[in-house]
């Protein structure tokens, strides 16, 4: 009978107990703790110093505080005073509240309190008037807080919304406000007083109550003194530190990168990747860089630095000066859109390379070229003829270029461009057209700067890295193969070329990079990319109103800043330079065609190449021609005669370049005319016509007197040229004047006949708009 009484009794209790149990879990999910408090942003670099933060929706000043980030006596200081069994109670400690009880009872008034650290942090997350049903109700709330929480995640709540007077919230504000340094720099004084002020905030505030704070702090360290709490010379000493009735200012650096990732990212503790020493030094340049420029009318520049080696940003300048209101100093100059002038030709030509279109050592020609009514000039408004594609790049061309870019296709570079994250030039991909290569689009600086890092990473693109608590891009996306990124390094590294500025020779250590210029129509934007294989840095120069300046060029405003920065931060590089790849080259070609060298050619150069991807094709520029023994008449097959005559090689070059040469009076080994008394008419014996071209449709628009270009390369022994429209006479000319029309009609046919009778025809659509 007993066991079976033993045995209900035993049952009932257990079934109270989860009753009791069940109870509790169905009331935590009915009345859940209340949602985490907004803290301020806070970024931090990468050695975890303040960088800045803002103001809570409800401005205040409310950093959350992590435990690692207090000193030990603060924390021991604000335990010892509030809650000295908090690691031992379950949120309540029983006989607190019972002492606090009968004291209150027996003076008839509150004199003692029993809150633990655990309720008051409940307090300060739900405050409510101090009340026995709130007190329960704290009570209550505090084993909720105990039963989600461990003991430090509650002092860590605790510690960052400890008020501290006015705005102020959480010991970090606190440190930073009242001291001007973080929590775990703290004196032990300055532990002593942030313990003792959330008693009465606003009366106990050091900035504007200092001898009240003074007097708070001495009572507690008597007290401490009392019970031995820490040795009793430090106490003495902390009592003797003065109190700073000074409010600081929360740090503001790297203010453009900081207002950046806030608007990037929801969460209050950002660390970023950022040196500040890097930091420091591209901004103490810049700013010094920029203050000698103003007199030529050039106020303001932006710099970015990246790691090579993870892509991590390392320094960030929007400006040269944050609070110059009057240069527009709060514009972000990184992330600003603006013409990138000639800083895309780079990635093209290493694009075109890896496409097996060109080797440094390829000609092109640099001669005035209509591109369907578009008619680039080069920056000294001259043209070189036939040029290499290296120097082509290296000299910054125009037409070489625009020529390249046509060869490649518009759409498969604007492809590469978008792939490598160009915002502009994604929206607008369908309108680009060939002055893109030019300028002719937007870009920003941090666009720019990632493209070149892959110039400088073996031809991936990695995703730039601003945070350093974010895992860093360990794929990457192939954009260019490695060994046609280190063929147009090569090209890059030279300082043979005009921008290359007389004012860096007096540097002491020029240092070895490869680097690209741009500037952007009407002289408003200046550009200098470079890299190493430690960093990629991008410099821009110019207003933020996009005033131009006659003195804003790329090579004398922004490569001087680009060198002194990489003599500042790269002094001395571990790795001087980027390692050979496996399948680039280096081959012996003609040097007049940068084709493989045939039995004719007398001139040799060595080139780089890509093996299975660069041409092979056998240089075909000289023939061999029939001419009379003095080299007067050129024979055809058909007026050949039996004696008299020898075969010599000629140089065949395209009609337009032998245009050019002719009419720039270039000297060149020019076959002879053609036998005046031949009666046979070669099928590919006429003239070419040059402009306009039948590849391109032309856009008129209807408000204005475009005209365009008739221009045809002659054959030999033409003296005059005639032009018809639409089988209609148009005018006489010679071979080398150039003449104009203005369109009528969408579709035209154009012939141009010489004094021989030999004659060429294109059609050409127009587009009127």
């Amino acid at each position: 009978m007993k066991l079976k009484l033993k045995n209900t009794t035993l049952k009932k209790s257990i079934g109270a107990i989860v009753i009791l149990i069940v109870s509790i879990f169905i009331c935590d999910s009915l009345f859940p703790l209340p949602k985490a408090p907004e803290y301020s942003q806070s970024v931090y670099s990468a050695k975890g110093n303040l960088l800045s933060a803002y103001l809570t929706s409800d401005e205040k000043w409310r950093m959350r505080t992590k435990i690692d980030e207090v000193t030990a006596d603060l924390k021991k200081s604000l335990i010892e005073k509030e809650d000295k069994w908090f690691y031992y109670h379950p949120g309540v400690n029983p006989i607190s509240i019972i002492r606090a009880f009968f004291s209150n009872i027996t003076s008839g008034k509150r004199v003692s309190g029993a809150s633990t650290i655990t309720m008051q942090t409940v307090r300060l997350s739900e405050p409510a008037k101090r009340t026995y049903f709130n007190k329960f109700r704290e009570m209550l709330r505090a084993f909720q807080l105990e039963l989600h929480n461990s003991k430090d995640e509650i002092l860590e709540l605790y510690l960052s919304l400890l008020p501290y007077g006015g705005n102020i919230e959480g010991v970090k504000s606190a440190a930073y406000i009242y001291f001007n340094r973080p929590p775990d720099k703290l004196s032990l004084a300055q532990c002593i007083l942030l313990s003792v002020i959330p008693n009465d905030p606003n009366k106990l505030r050091p900035d504007k109550n200092p001898m009240n704070a003074k007097a708070a702090r001495t009572s507690l360290i008597n007290y401490f003194k009392k019970n031995k709490t820490f040795p009793k010379i430090l106490l003495s000493d902390a009592d003797d530190e003065a109190i700073n009735a000074f409010r600081h200012t929360i740090p503001s650096s790297a203010p453009h990168l900081c207002r950046f990732i806030k608007s990037k990212s929801k969460d209050d503790i950002i660390q970023l990747c950022l040196d500040e020493s890097i930091q420091l030094t591209a901004e103490k340049h810049l700013r010094a860089h920029v203050n000698s420029m103003k007199f030529r009318g050039i106020s303001n520049g932006a710099i970015l630095v990246i790691d090579n080696k993870t892509s991590s940003v390392k320094a960030y300048c929007g400006s040269a000066d944050f609070n110059d209101s009057y240069a527009l100093g709060q514009v972000d100059g990184v992330q600003s859109l603006r013409s990138p002038g000639s800083t895309l030709k780079a990635p093209l030509f290493a694009y075109a390379i890896d496409l097996g279109l060109i080797t440094p050592k390829s000609r092109i020609s640099d001669i005035p070229t209509d591109f369907s009514g578009y008619s680039p000039e080069n920056y000294d408004s001259k043209f070189k003829g036939s040029v290499t594609a290296e120097y082509a790049l290296k000299q910054s061309l125009n037409i070489p270029a625009v020529k390249l870019l046509h060869k490649v296709g518009i759409g498969n570079y604007t492809s590469i461009l978008e792939q490598s994250g160009f915002g502009d030039i994604s929206k607008r991909s369908k309108d680009m057209g060939l002055s893109l290569i030019l300028g002719g689009c937007g870009a920003t600086l941090e666009e720019l700067v990632r493209l070149y890092s892959v110039m400088a990473r073996a031809g991936k693109l990695y995703s730039l890295r601003y945070r350093s608590d974010r895992a860093a891009d360990s794929n990457g996306i192939r954009i260019f193969s490695e060994d046609a990124v280190y063929i147009t390094s090569q090209i890059l590294s030279s300082n043979d070329r005009p921008d290359f500025s007389a004012d860096l020779v007096a540097l002491s250590n020029l240092p070895l990079i490869s680097w690209k210029t741009g500037t952007s129509y009407g002289r408003r934007d200046a550009w200098a990319i470079g890299y190493n294989p430690d960093y990629t840095i991008g410099v821009w120069m110019g207003n933020f109103n996009a005033e131009g300046s006659p003195y804003l060029s790329g090579a004398q405003v922004a490569v001087p800043l680009l060198f002194r920065l990489f003599n500042a931060i790269d002094y001395d590089p571990e790795n001087k330079y980027f390692h050979y790849p496996e399948y680039a080259g280096e081959r012996e070609v003609c040097a007049e065609t940068g084709m493989l060298p045939s039995n004719k050619c007398d001139k040799l150069t060595t080139d780089f190449y890509i093996e299975n991807k660069s041409s092979n094709k056998v240089c075909d520029l000289y023939q061999k021609l029939y001419v009379n023994e003095d080299s007067t008449i050129q024979y055809c097959p058909e007026c050949l005669p039996d004696l008299g005559y020898i075969k010599v090689d000629y140089p065949v070059y395209e009609p337009a370049l032998t245009l050019w040469f002719l009419n720039n009076e270039i000297s060149f080994k020019q076959a002879p005319l053609h036998n005046p008394k031949c009666t046979a008419i070669k099928s590919d014996d006429s003239p070419r016509i040059i402009s306009p071209s039948p590849d391109y449709d032309y856009l008129i628009d209807d408000s204005n007197d475009r005209e365009i270009l008739l221009q045809a390369a002659p054959c030999q022994g033409a003296n005059r040229h005639y032009w018809y429209i639409n089988n209609k006479f148009y005018a006489e000319c010679k071979p080398e004047e150039k003449i104009f029309f203005k369109p009528q009609y969408s579709k035209i046919k154009i012939t141009c006949t010489d004094d021989k009778g030999r004659s060429s025809t294109v059609n050409v659509r127009i587009k009127f708009i």
